[in-house]
């Protein structure tokens, strides 16, 4: 019975990872939150030669002022820009020795952009293999080297601009439907964990710094700052266990600019609360088994963003497996 609930489960995440049920609402400039390597794998919870795969789908919405197609020439102040997008993105980390992890991530993106003009509305899509990212990851301290109680991590990424960016779309190339940047872009950050006897607290910071790519188009540089906090887990039913957790995601992004100039719709600070539910598909809590992960990003206000932006909620569900 208990590998059966097992199956279901898994099978329920899987089809929820490719399309959750989300009223579509309000677009985006590369809308990023969280730490995308501690919801795939973790922190230092690989072991000497371990290999993980994760795979997550994600849902988000926004709202904003259209980006002008004249950077000189302002569009009306009422027309407006939203955005349903959609993304399964496959993780893989492998740790190849001690203290040291390697990862990549690959996202598909199905994007809907809705662009309003003087009441008059349109639809644009686009799908497609996004920009591929690389990351590594290291521990600089660790209190024990064998399952540590505190540690300190640093590490660095880089994207490379593997997705199409320069696709027309009913005749116009506009970078918010792009489904890649065509720019290469970098990032380093550091973070630190600790266990306590019924929980574990781990708090990271991460710089991206983005380059001009296709169609003159630049995305701001990304500041992320997240505080996480996780539960031992524990059985529920069934001998089923889960593990709760909840996060707080600030991202504060400099503006975009298009042909040198500021979008001014773009950039200024967010904060979202996350609840977050993992589920180990094994009954015993040591051992590394696949798991489920389930969590929704609830934008604390978007009165620190630039412009008119509106954020809505963003839904995650993913699956990993761990070698």
């Amino acid at each position: 019975m208990f590998s059966r609930l097992h199956r279901v489960v898994a099978f329920i995440a899987a089809a929820c990872s490719v399309s959750f049920p989300v009223s579509r609402s309000f677009a985006c400039s590369v809308c990023q939150c969280g730490d995308p390597l501690f919801s795939s794998s973790g922190s230092n919870a690989q072991p000497h030669g371990a290999f993980s795969f994760y795979l997550e789908g994600l849902v988000s919405t926004k709202s904003s002022g259209v980006l002008p197609d004249d950077p000189e020439e302002p569009p009306p102040p009422g027309d407006r820009e939203r955005s349903f997008d959609k993304e399964l993105t496959a993780y893989a980390s492998w740790t190849p020795i001690s203290r040291l992890t390697l990862s990549a991530s690959v996202p598909f993106k199905w994007i809907t952009i809705t662009e309003t003009h003087d009441g008059v509305s349109q639809d644009h899509n686009n799908h497609g293999f996004g920009d591929a990212a690389f990351y590594v990851n290291g521990t600089i301290w660790q209190d024990l080297e064998h399952n540590p109680i505190s540690w300190v991590d640093v590490r660095a990424m880089v994207k490379a601009p593997t997705g199409q960016s320069s696709k027309t779309i009913a005749g116009e190339s506009d970078p918010h439907i792009q489904v890649g940047t065509g720019s290469w872009d970098f990032g380093f950050g550091l973070g630190a964990g600790h266990h306590f006897e019924h929980f574990a607290l781990y708090g990271s910071l991460f710089y991206r710094v983005n380059t001009e790519g296709s169609l003159h188009y630049e995305y701001g540089d990304v500041f992320l700052a997240n505080l996480i906090a996780t539960s031992e887990a524990f059985p529920l039913f069934g001998g089923l266990l889960v593990r709760p957790g909840a996060e707080l995601n600030l991202r504060y992004n400099q503006k975009d600019q298009f042909r040198g100039v500021n979008y001014d719709h773009s950039g200024g600070t967010i904060v979202y609360a996350t609840p977050v539910l993992e589920i180990p598909l094994t009954s015993n809590p040591e051992q590394r088994a696949p798991w489920l992960r389930l969590a929704i990003r609830m934008p604390l206000g978007d009165g620190g963003l630039y412009g008119h932006q509106h954020e809505g909620f963003v839904y995650t569900a993913g699956i990993g497996f761990a070698f």
